[in-house]
């Protein structure tokens, strides 16, 4: 028997979760064109290209479930919800060279999600604190028979459409945006998907070994995906893994729509050997290495600072609704009685 290991931090969903043995999981064979670039297949490695590109936009967000809660409005049975904050933002770096990102763009909201159709904002007054009122904007869930995982869905959704909002605004006329993720209906046509957690391979068992094969800096010939928003697909391995690890380690997959032509994906494809590698996290900096980009670590880590501290915040929210309950705020221990205790 031979184990190997998932490089990914135990904290973060596993990096592959694709069957190899069962590779067209949501999509028909019939969607899927293999042959669009080479055939037979085998790893490419980068040519000489030139992008019409001088700019890198990188586009994410994070969400946090702050707490569930209930609440009850006029005399009628309590109403299942969730306080949760959400942020996105966008970095800019330059295209021909590994260089630091800078922050282009950042928003926050904090949003109540009620499956009630009449609830109302939150505000929880600073009373003195430094992150000031805490404002929940009041967000009506549709009916839902598993309302637990229709919270945490709305407040993806709400995240993911402020993505698309910043997306929609950035000057792409000499730049090509990289969104952390797949590309949505939305994405606009000089936009690159950077898909670090795989869940569908896309192509077949007669392929699957090229992924192995792939050295850092090589990537798959080119193929098509039909279904749905149709787009040019290709695997890319971004660094070297130990012998140790799981083979699939340290692969992307990246998509750009197909609305510019094969040869501009050639040339995004291309570039994205040279130049993607580069800004691979290290092991030591990142637990999703090598798979995290380092200027999208860089805007996770603005983002969490604007959100605020997660313990505060949670504080705040339990003595918010302590007082709102009636109840007292809870005495702390004098320093003797919990050094006996301790003790």
């Amino acid at each position: 028997m031979r184990l190997t290991l998932e490089p990914w931090s135990p904290e973060y969903d596993t990096s592959f979760h694709a069957d190899e043995s069962k590779s067209q999981i949501t999509t028909r064979p019939e969607d899927i064109n293999l042959t669009v670039e080479l055939e037979p297949w085998g790893p490419v490695q980068a040519r000489r290209f030139e992008v019409d590109f001088t700019k890198i936009f990188f586009v994410d967000g994070r969400r946090r479930l702050e707490g569930k809660v209930w609440a009850e409005v006029g005399a009628e049975t309590s109403s299942p919800g969730l306080l949760g904050t959400f942020a996105v933002g966008a970095v800019q770096s330059r295209a021909e060279a590994l260089t630091p990102a800078a922050i282009f763009e950042r928003r926050m909201e904090r949003v109540l999600i009620l499956a009630h159709p009449d609830g109302e904002d939150l505000i929880i007054k600073a009373k003195g604190h430094e992150y000031g009122d805490l404002r929940y904007n009041y967000k009506h869930l549709n009916e839902s028979q598993n309302q637990d995982l229709a919270l945490e869905a709305r407040l993806q959704y709400f995240m993911r459409q402020e993505e698309d909002a910043i997306a929609s605004e950035l000057p792409l006329e000499d730049a090509l945006l990289v969104l952390d993720g797949p590309l949505q209906v939305r994405a606009p046509d000089r936009a690159m998907g950077y898909v670090k957690t795989l869940h569908n391979l896309y192509i077949g068992p007669p392929q699957v070994p090229v992924l192995r094969q792939l050295q850092p800096g090589q990537r798959t010939p080119i193929f098509l995906i039909a279904a749905g928003l149709k787009r040019y697909s290709w695997y890319l391995r971004l660094a070297e893994v130990a012998p140790y690890m799981q083979p699939f380690a340290g692969l992307v997959r990246l998509e750009v729509r197909n609305n510019l032509g094969l040869e501009w994906a050639q040339r995004v494809a291309d570039w994205s050997c040279v130049t993607l590698p580069k800004y691979a996290a290290k092991s030591f900096r990142d637990p999703r290495a090598p798979q995290q980009l380092m200027p999208i670590a860089f805007l996770e880590s603005e983002l969490g600072r604007r959100m605020g501290d997660m313990n505060i915040i949670r504080r705040r929210i339990q003595a918010f609704l302590r007082e709102q309950a009636g109840k007292p705020q809870e005495p702390l221990l004098e320093l003797p009685e919990l050094t006996r205790d301790l003790n």
